[in-house]
């Protein structure tokens, strides 16, 4: 037999009595690609949405006599994803919490408790309707959504249960 690598893939000779015919298959593919990520949403990415389209927010009315209504928006940070698309977010606010010490000059807390689902129940997905996008210059640092991960998956200051269930929730949406 013989072997030749052209680009990734191997073709092999086999040598009968009639032809030679080559036989294509594909190498196994590069680790890169198949990372279950999502391409178009990075970690860090800052997300505008309203608590009532988060988990456990459906037929809750949140301030109905507000004056500006534009104002009971929150933002919420992606610290995973899977590839299509859908994303583990954590809550931020401005008070009760751990501070993010990057991030808006550490005034925007968190609290270290996982999101992966809407008020629905389906996976929080960028629609522009409920979950919109806000500007790159607002994006959370590395060092930050590493702190955040670490804080909701293994700080021992973290309950027990709380860090089963953000487990829980990441590979169920990961479908480890």
């Amino acid at each position: 037999m013989v072997h030749v690598k052209i680009l990734k893939e191997k073709i092999i000779l086999k040598q009968s009595k009639k032809k030679t015919t080559p036989i294509k298959y594909r190498a196994r593919p590069s680790r890169k690609n198949s990372k279950n990520v999502s391409k178009k949403i990075e970690n860090g990415r800052t997300l505008q949405t309203r608590d009532e389209f988060l988990e456990g927010g459906k037929d809750k009315i949140i301030h109905p006599e507000h004056p500006d209504p534009n104002d009971l928006y929150r933002k919420i940070v992606v610290i995973d994803s899977n590839r299509n698309d859908e994303i583990v977010a954590v809550k931020t606010g401005k008070s009760n919490g751990k501070p993010l010490v990057d991030y808006q000059l550490g005034e925007s807390k968190y609290k270290p408790f996982v999101v992966t689902s809407d008020a629905d129940g389906r996976p929080i997905v960028v629609d522009g309707k409920k979950f919109k996008k806000n500007k790159r210059n607002e994006n959370v640092s590395k060092k930050d959504v590493n702190t955040i991960k670490k804080d909701c998956l293994t700080s021992p200051e973290t309950s027990k249960r709380l860090r089963k269930e953000n487990r829980k929730k990441i590979r169920k949406l990961k479908n480890r």
